[in-house]
Formats: C-alpha cells, structure tokens, sequence
C-alpha cells in the first residue's frame, strides 16, 4: 500500500505530532509512505531520514496553488498512490484536486476540530470529496454529520501519544527558574499553544480563588502564542502574575509533566485533547473543561475531573480538591494511565488507520 501524506503547514503543533505517529508506524508495517510539506519546515525535516519514507516538496501557496496541485497529481501517478491522507484543511483541497487531476488514488482527511466548516459553495464541494475522514472524536463525527457528510464515510480514530515518549526524567525545579520556588509549592502545568480556544483567560480567572487556597501554588504556561500579552496583562490586573509563569514554546513538556503535580487544560473548544493523553501517561492527575472531545478521553470523577468550559470558579474548586486529597488526585492519575494505555497510544491508532484504509481499499493490509 502506497500512501501520500500532506501537511502545508510551517510550524509543528499536535495535528502534525499526530501524523507523525501514522507515518512511522506505517512505515514500520512496511508500507511505502510519501510526506509533502513546504520547504524546510518541521513537518519535511522530521521525516527527512526516517526509513522507508520519502520526502517531497511544494510551495502550498495558499489553498489555490495549481503548482503545488499538479506536482501533487504527478507523485500520485508516478508512485501509483493508494490514499492521499491529508492532516490539514488546506491539505485537504490539495488532495482533492492531486484525486482529480491523476484520476486515482482514495483520499481520506483527518479531521482534528470541534467547529462546524464554512457554510459556501466552495466548502460545499470541498466536504463532499473525500472518500473517509478519520474523525479524532465522536464529537467531530458528530459535527461532520451535523454538516452533512454522509455518516458512511465517517470513521473514529482517536488521537494517540507513544508512551515511551513520556518516560523523561523530571526537571529539577531548581532548573524551572522561579523564583522563591519550594520543594512542596503545588506546580500546575498547562501545556498549550497561547491561542482563543485554548481559554487561558479561564484559567487565569480562576488563580485568585485557587491561591485563596493554596497561596504557594505555581501554574506553569509551556506554549506560545499571540494571545501572550493578553494573557500577562490580564495576569497582572488580578494580582497573579507572580503565580503565574509563562514558560514559552518547550520540547521538553514530557519532562515538566514528571515535575508538575496537575494537569490543567482550560480549553473551551477541542476535538479532544491529546495533551491530556500525554499527562495520563505521565501518570499526572488531569483537571479539564469538559469541551469538545475531552469527555471521551477523561471520566469525571474516574480519570480526573471536568468543569463546565468559561466556569473559572468551577474550574478552581476542581483544582483546589485535588490540591486538598492527594490520595484521590493518585487514584484518578493510576485509572487514567490504565485508560491511556487501553485507547489512546499510537500504535492502536495506527492499527485503526490501516483497517480504515483497507476497508476503502477492498483489501486487508498488514
């Protein structure tokens, strides 16, 4: 089996970790796998020396770009392509016109966002082309449906994370830089691009109330994002800021969830939370609002607990039990890595894919 995968996009977030996990576990099966990307971005280099994978550039001008469309036909005729699996809404145009022009290939779309597409001719066409889409959650079927995509072409594969990534030796805090910082202070970890839908200013809101409690409590923010002076600012004007620590874009995220007490993601739109995934094999207890697809991935009250999404209050008292019990946050840690370990890691991903691929295919594949 032959697959093309194709991801525009010049910067590395968890849509491309994600396809990152396929492309390596196909490649591992055997299958001849084909990466295209822009030039030079992570997407391209990541897979650069990676066996069994073959790396092809194109400009993806936009998503009107016929250069990029026709080279994209040619490496489908030339390599007889299977599935054109394309990892972005962008991707997903240029898949559709590389089918149309080679007159072959299947093409499938992961589809990674919890709101619904545009509503206009183009999209329209666009949302009625492929031929499956691999939806991370039943909350995004749920939104192709609701769109209009024929139910039959709709299958669910839950993100993933591999587990051996997550065995990382824990920063000393020392090293963290913080200042003041003790030994038991409770550190709360929110690994997230600095972005709307990740609703840091719910998280923010609800540190008043949170060191109310625990006044020596530390909420660490691992991403970066335009929303960064906005977020320091609304920081400052609660009188938190000296709580809360914006840490930048981090490679080493695995590593702070060894040394983090909690997880808290605030994200009010998610298709379903895969760096809650990372936490749960971290075996770090997860408090979460309950947007998206995240109430598939953590059971309230069994694998961490939810808050209503924009509740900052709410969202508090769920931070300030667990802080309160550490027995109960180490049991919900113990079920949500068994959890983990039962749904979500890359190679049960992986196994899903390839039986959606067969199952468009007509053939079984190894």
């Amino acid at each position: 089996m032959v697959s093309l995968h194709i991801d525009e996009q010049r910067g590395w977030r968890g849509g491309e970790q994600q396809a990152a996990y396929l492309i390596a576990g196909l490649a591992a099966r055997g299958h001849t796998v084909l990466v295209a990307g822009r030039p030079g971005t992570p997407f391209v280099e990541h897979h650069r020396n990676t066996p069994g994978v073959t790396c092809i550039e194109a400009p993806f001008v936009g998503e009107a770009d016929p250069v990029t469309a026709w080279r994209l036909a040619r490496i489908v005729r030339r390599h007889r392509v299977d599935i054109i699996h394309a990892h972005t809404s962008h991707a997903h145009t240029y898949a559709c016109w590389a089918r149309t022009l080679a007159r072959g290939g299947r093409v499938v779309v992961s589809r990674r966002v919890d709101f619904p597409p545009s509503d206009n001719p183009f999209a329209r066409w666009k949302y009625g082309q492929p031929d499956r889409y691999l939806a991370i959650s039943n909350c995004i079927a749920e939104v192709l449906r609701a769109y209009g995509v024929d139910p039959g072409r709709i299958r669910v594969v839950y993100s993933s994370q591999d587990p051996a990534r997550i065995e990382a030796e824990p920063i000393e805090r020392s090293a963290l830089g913080l200042a003041d910082l003790r030994p038991d202070d409770p550190l709360l970890l929110c690994p997230a691009a600095l972005v709307g839908h990740k609703d840091h200013a719910t998280l923010i809101a609800a540190m008043p109330d949170v060191l109310a409690v625990h006044p020596r409590a530390r909420l660490l923010l691992a991403g970066e994002g335009e929303l960064r002076p906005r977020i320091e600012e609304q920081a400052r004007a609660l009188g938190v800021d000296a709580h809360v620590h914006l840490l930048g874009r981090r490679d080493d995220v695995p590593a702070l969830l060894r040394t983090a007490d909690l997880f808290v993601l605030s994200s009010k739109m998610e298709g379903l939370g895969s760096a809650i995934v990372e936490a749960m094999f971290a075996g770090l207890p997860v408090v979460a609002c309950a947007a998206g697809g995240i109430p598939e991935v953590v059971a309230d009250g069994e694998t961490g607990l939810l808050a209503p999404p924009g509740d900052p209050g709410a969202l508090a008292r769920r931070i300030v039990q667990l802080l309160d019990d550490p027995e109960s946050a180490q049991r919900l840690a113990v079920a949500a890595k068994a959890r983990a370990h039962e749904r979500f890691t890359a190679d049960r991903m992986t196994a899903a894919t390839v039986d959606a691929y067969a199952e468009l295919l007509g053939a079984p594949l190894a």
